[in-house]
């Protein structure tokens, strides 16, 4: 999903974020993985993030981050045991972003807190035109994990003015 926010000097610009989540293998230990109840039970979230029929992927619900003004920053977390034959976790997104990477972007890490290592799954990502592109990472059965998902958002409408240098 797309929304556009436009300030007072006609500024614009949309920023749009979409989740659907699961693990492969031995069935999903995430709760509420593809958002399919309609809301975000299961998560916690932070900042604007709900789950709606615009944001999703297949199915009927998607998780959106984000809203049609300059909102801060979104987030939905989840910890879950990897269940036993599990080997993977992935997760679909689209992201919209009239910025750059510098200012605005969407984020996930994936921690093992068994291990206590991080790992991000999605680098900042901050993407002109909106696609829906998959993601993967490794789980070991019977750990347990904390997945989040993040859109940060720098309160600003629009794209900014390039700068410039000068030198004499």
């Amino acid at each position: 999903m797309t929304v556009t926010a436009t300030d007072s000097t006609n500024a614009s610009g949309s920023a749009g974020f979409s989740w659907n989540v699961a693990t492969s293998g031995g069935g999903s230990a995430i709760v509420n993985g593809g958002f399919e109840t309609g809301n975000l039970t299961g998560w916690t979230g932070t900042g604007s993030a709900a789950a709606n029929t615009a944001a999703r992927h297949t199915g009927s619900y998607g998780a959106q981050f984000g809203s049609t003004s300059p909102g801060g920053d979104s987030s939905i977390a989840q910890t879950f045991t990897a269940p036993a034959g599990s080997s993977k976790l992935y997760f679909w997104y689209s992201n919209t972003c009239p910025d750059t990477v510098t200012y605005d972007w969407v984020t996930a890490t994936l921690k093992d807190n068994t291990t206590g290592v991080t790992t991000t799954v999605l680098a900042k990502t901050c993407a002109a035109t909106a696609t829906w592109a998959n993601k993967t990472a490794t789980v070991t059965p019977g750990h347990s994990y904390t997945l989040t998902l993040s859109n940060h958002d720098d309160n600003y409408p629009g794209p900014r003015p390039t700068p410039t240098t000068t030198t004499t």
